[in-house]
Order: structure tokens, then sequence, then C-alpha cells
């Protein structure tokens, strides 16, 4: 609309001209290089106009000219810059789609068209990882880590690689070098922590732990319990040889989850060493008010070795007070009482457990113990075979009397730090692994099926069915 009024002004204003120039007829006269001349006003202005036309245009021309092989430059790179950026595309859904061959062409192609070798080079390393070329990938990380704006980025990488080697002192390496750099980076604490659980380098976690937990890259909960499994770790690998430094450990790491059993056992055990007796003790209830575990019970058990009978039994029984709507605290009741051959005590508190849905094999095996103190043979043989059928639980009931009762592998440990520190779950590797001791019920004895007594030179006996009656028998030309 503005346009079209635009051009009616203009036109109103070019009839107004003529109409002017048409009432007001003049002349003009000129003398140039010895030649004279006149003509009318209207044509000169004509030619005025008409030629300051064609001296705009052969200025425009000759401007176009001018400027025509930049914009050609100009027109080339912008359209090299599109059909680099539709090749980095083009990459980066390929990478996604997980066609590795195709994303590593695109890369190169998106490299050999853009002039951004930051990008580029990430570009080509995650292509490369797509199409499982690591070692590729690995030498694109590296070229990135000259340039400190793709540095951490490369650290990353490279981290992830190694971790996917096994190479883990590698992988801390790089996860170091950018958790110091970085305190924005979440993945850094993650990438540094796994590296060094992975070596079972505890102490170097231990510190990890507690760095990240300043950056409040960890809920303050799950680093407690992860504290408390690497604590324990440490203080196992030094109990032999460095016992006055494995104690606070171990007591460090009962203070920071109570409810792990593996630590106060430790503690306690330690503790003991050392004659605090009390102070184990304590430990051992305060566990056992959190999360009873049998062997908390054994441990206290063995706290005293100057201890009667009815006193060990006696200081169970007041274990089992400070939970006593547990199924633990009502196993260590039965136990103690079996232990002090109170039968009636033991069936008062075992048969309810019996009939609480399908009985376990260790409900079985204290039942066959209980028919064995009354003398019930008959009963006691039924336990025991049911035992043999019953479902397990990892409860640890299964302990070895001459060996300790969490007799972790180091790789144990490390799915520990995870299940326990992340889950708040035990991990039972002897249950896990089917490594169930008969010796939870000593009187559940297999009896071996006689072996034949074959005299010497005596030759097998094979048993010969006897003939029908209407049996015709094998002629002897047949046979």
């Amino acid at each position: 609309m503005i346009r079209l009024i635009l051009v009616v002004i203009a036109i109103i204003l070019a009839s107004a001209l003529s109409v002017f120039l048409t009432l007001n007829p003049g002349s003009v006269s000129f003398e140039f290089l010895g030649m004279e001349g006149q003509m009318p006003f209207a044509l000169a202005m004509a030619i005025l106009l008409v030629g300051t036309f064609l001296l705009f245009v052969a200025i425009w021309a000759i401007f176009i000219l001018w400027t025509a092989p930049d914009k050609f430059r100009q027109f080339s790179r912008r359209r090299r810059k599109e059909k680099g950026f539709d090749a980095l595309e083009n990459a980066l859904i390929a990478a996604a789609a997980g066609e590795g061959e195709v994303a590593v062409r695109q890369a190169a192609r998106a490299d050999a068209l853009l002039d951004r070798p930051a990008l580029s080079r990430l570009l080509a390393a995650r292509a490369a990882e797509a199409a499982g070329n690591l070692p590729g990938a690995e030498a694109h990380y590296e070229a990135m880590l000259e340039d400190p704006k793709s540095k951490l980025v490369a650290q990353r990488g490279l981290a992830q690689i190694a971790q996917e080697r096994g190479a883990h002192a590698e992988a801390a390496s790089y996860a170091k070098a950018a958790f110091d750099q970085s305190r924005s980076a979440n993945w850094t604490f993650d990438a540094l922590f796994d590296a060094q659980v992975a070596q079972g380098d505890w102490s170097a976690a231990l510190e990890t732990l507690s760095e990240g937990e300043k950056r409040r890259r960890i809920p303050l909960d799950r680093a407690r319990r992860r504290r408390a499994v690497l604590l324990t770790a440490r203080a196992l690998e030094c109990e032999t040889a460095e016992p006055e430094t494995a104690r606070p450990m171990a007591e460090r790491a009962a203070a920071s989850a109570p409810g792990f059993a593996p630590a106060v056992v430790l503690a306690a055990r330690l503790l003991a060493a050392g004659r605090k007796h009390k102070r184990a003790e304590e430990l051992i209830k305060t566990a056992w008010a959190a999360e009873p575990h049998p062997a908390l019970a054994r441990a206290l058990g063995d706290l005293r070795k100057s201890d009667t009978k009815a006193k060990r039994a006696e200081r169970l029984r007041m274990l089992a007070a400070t939970r006593p709507e547990h199924r633990e605290s009502k196993l260590l009741l039965v136990e103690a009482a079996l232990d002090a051959a109170q039968a009636d005590a033991a069936r008062a508190v075992l048969d309810p457990l019996l009939n609480m849905g399908t009985p376990t094999a260790r409900l079985c095996a204290l039942a066959a113990r209980l028919a064995r103190q009354e003398d019930d043979d008959a009963a006691a043989r039924r336990w025991m075979t049911r035992a043999s059928h019953a479902p397990g639980e990892a409860d640890w009931s299964d302990i070895d009397g001459e060996g300790r009762a969490f007799s972790y592998s180091p790789d144990d440990w490390k799915r520990m730090v995870y299940a326990y520190g992340d889950e708040g779950r035990m991990t039972h590797p002897r249950y896990e692994r089917f490594e169930i001791a008969a010796g939870a019920v000593p009187e559940n004895a297999l009896l071996e099926a006689p072996k034949p007594v074959k005299k010497a030179g005596q030759a097998p006996e094979f048993y010969d069915a006897p003939r029908p009656p209407d049996d015709p028998g094998i002629d002897e030309d047949d046979a």
C-alpha cells in the first residue's frame, strides 16, 4: 500500500513538472570546444536526467566488477559452510543411530569443509567411538587436549575409553586432571571415584569422596555408607601389619554406618585384641539396634574367651532384647536356648517361626537340633531331610566356625561400595556362589551308600531276567 502511494505521488509530481515546463518555455545555449548550440530548456533537462542516470549505471557496473571476486569468495565460503553443517548434521545423526561407518565418512567431510578444528575433532572422535574404533577416537581426543576450549571434553572421552579398556590407572589420571580443573562438571567426581575403586585404591577413593561431599556431588547418606565400606576395606588391608592404624579406621567406619555389620565386626575384633571389650560390646549393641545381623551375634559371643556358656547366653539374650520384634533376635533366642539345652524355651520361640510360611533351611536346621535334644530321632531326620530341600537365605548363618564372617575378596569389596553405598544393600558373595557350609547343622551327616564287596578274581554279576513260560527261546542255529 505504501509503495502504491509513493508511485502515485511520483506520477503527480512528474505531471506537475511537465505542465510547468510547458507553460514556461525557455531555451538553453552552450559553447564547448569552439562549438555553439541552442536547444529548448525541456530537452536540455531531459538530456541532463538521462545522462545522470547513465552515469549512475556506469558507476554501479564498475562497482560490481570491482567487488565481484570478493563476493564470489564469500559465496563460495558460504556454500562450503552450508555443506559442512549438512555433513555435521548427518554425522551426528549417524553417530546417534549407531551407523559408525557413515558417521566417520560424514565427520571427515565436515572436517574438510569447516574451519572449526575443535568441533571437527570432537565429531570425528564421537564417530570413531560409534564405529568401535577406540584407538582412532583416542587419537582425536589427544589432539583436542592442546585446545583449552576442548581440553575438558577430551579428558572425559579419554577417561571413558581407558575405563572401557580396563586401564583404570590411566582413567584415574585423566579424571583427576579434570576434577582439579573444573569444579562444575559433575562427571569428574564419578569418573575419578569409579576408577579409584576399580583399582582398589581405597585411600585415594576416600579423599575423592570427601572432596565430592564438599562440592555436593553426592548425597550425605550415600557418602556415609560409601565411606564405611571404604574404611572397612582399608582397615582390613592393614589389620595385620598396622593394627593401631586399622582400629580407628574400623571405628570410623562403624560410626559412619552403624548398620554395616562388616565394619562393626572388624572394629570389635580389633578392640578385643586391644582389651577394649566394653567399647566393642557397645559398638555391637548399637549395630544390632540399627540392623540385626547373625555375624554381630557371633562377634559378641566370641568377644570374651573367658565367658562361660551361661554368661555367653545371657549376653546374647540381652543383645536380642534391643530389637525383640526382629526375626534375627528371635532366632538368636532360639540358638541361645539350644546352646543352654533349654528345649521348652527354644520351642516357644521357634514354633511360631516355623508356622509362618515355608520354613527355610536355617529354620529346619534349628528344628532338627531341637528334635535331637528332645531325643526324637525320627523328627530330627525328617527336619534334616527337609532342610536339604528347603529354600536358603542370605543370612550368613553358614559362617565357618574357624573362619571370619566376611571373608570378602577385593572384587567383593568393590561391588560392596556401590551395593551398600548407593542402595544400602548387603551383598553375600558366599551365598551367591552357593558356598553354604554344612556346619550349620553338625548332626546332618549324609551317609554314603555301601559299596559292593568284590572278591579278587570274581567276575561281575549281572541280573538275568527269567524267561516267560510262552517264550520258545532262541534256536541253536540262530544263536
